[in-house]
């Protein structure tokens, strides 16, 4: 899965759930802004390490009610091919 495609699954569980950004950034206490980053494709912030951004990757998956390791192995897939 490419980065553009996961973060469109993202935003479209979350849509789904009838669960807003900012809902979700009070009960994950992670920015808005990085939840919209990753709802765009675009894992790459400067500000926050990648072992952070995979961790926020997973949470965001459990809140989701996703699949952790699966979200974190489409996450990894999508880093090589870009």
């Amino acid at each position: 899965m490419d980065a553009q495609a996961l973060g469109r699954y993202l935003r479209e569980t979350r849509e789904a759930k009838e669960i807003t950004l900012d809902e979700a950034e009070l009960a994950l206490r992670i920015r808005r802004r990085i939840l919209e980053t990753f709802e765009t494709g675009d894992f790459n912030i400067p500000e926050i390490a990648a072992i952070q951004v995979r961790g926020f990757m997973r949470n965001y998956a459990r809140y989701l009610g996703l699949d952790e390791d699966r979200i974190v192995a489409y996450y990894e897939e999508a880093l090589t091919e870009t």
